[in-house]
């Protein structure tokens, strides 16, 4: 956890307009140390400060904080930065801010998209509310089973930078349907030549995107899997869910039913990292 010590000094930075030495802070920490630092502002820092963190390190921190602090901050800064941040979010990320935002500015979101990214984030909201299709990410390498190892290396070299993970390769027929998945290590180790079909013993576990999402929790614990791919209609592979993508719709829940079952009005930290003192406060 970041030293809590530090908070009057980024205060302090902001209201001398020191902006130089705030973007050098920024900088030098991480996403999640920086969302900790938002959450603990006053509110009238949190935008300028938000406005203040390299844009490539923005949706991640972004992706941090709490569904108020996300509101707060999309209603508070221009079109053009909107546009921006929503683009960099991992589609499953921008599907789970959309989710807790009013329908209006929902909307109004979802315009500022370019098309394709929009009818993306309108198919994964198109899904119902706690199936698996909801939390997926369409964003994963697929291979042919009659390529070489040396075409499928190249093809991940290629988009393997905007895939959610690269450590599981996917493969699907020439209908579009999951075959097989195999380990990046194996490619590597693999001979340049040999066919990706001989690498393939086709088992394999999915899951279907209108599971419910405490289905695909069970799954990646019984297997120990860090991702697990999403089918649709006749096993054709749609997206992949990601263990953390799990855990936080886990956190959620387990954090709700502890509330629901101690007759505590909901706060807007997950249980296990708010205080004593401030569950106490709530009941």
């Amino acid at each position: 956890m970041i030293n809590t010590e530090i908070f009057p000094d980024v205060e302090q930075l902001l209201d001398k307009k020191d902006w130089d030495r705030l973007k050098k802070t920024w900088v030098e920490l991480k996403p999640e140390d920086i969302a900790e630092l938002l959450k603990n502002l006053h509110q009238k820092y949190v935008v300028v400060a938000f406005r203040l963190i390299p844009k490539e390190k923005a949706a991640d921190v972004f992706s941090e904080l709490d569904p108020s602090q996300q509101e707060f901050i999309l209603t508070h800064i221009v079109d053009k930065q909107i546009k921006e941040l929503l683009e960099e979010l991992p589609p499953d990320d921008r599907t789970s801010v959309f989710e807790e935002l009013p329908e209006q500015l929902t909307q109004k979101l979802l315009n500022l998209l370019p098309a394709e990214d929009r009818k993306e984030a309108m198919g994964l909201l198109g899904y119902p509310e706690n199936s698996v299709g909801r939390i997926m990410t369409p964003d994963y390498v697929v291979v042919k089973p009659d390529w070489t190892v040396e075409k499928a290396i190249k093809h991940i070299k290629k988009i393997g930078e905007d895939a959610e993970t690269i450590n599981m390769i996917y493969v699907e027929d020439d209908r579009l349907k999951l075959v097989d998945d195999i380990p990046i290590r194996r490619f590597l180790l693999a001979e340049p030549k040999q066919l990706v079909s001989n690498m393939m013993d086709r088992k394999f576990v999915c899951i279907h995107a209108l599971e419910d999402q405490e289905e695909a929790y069970k799954t990646i614990k019984k297997y120990g899997m860090n991702v697990l791919p999403v089918v649709g209609e006749e096993g054709v592979l749609i997206g992949i869910v990601t263990v953390d993508d799990i855990l936080d719709v886990i956190e959620e829940e387990t954090t709700e039913d502890f509330q629901k079952s101690s007759a505590i009005v909901p706060v807007e930290e997950k249980y296990y990292s708010a205080s004593a003192v401030t569950l106490y406060k709530k009941r």
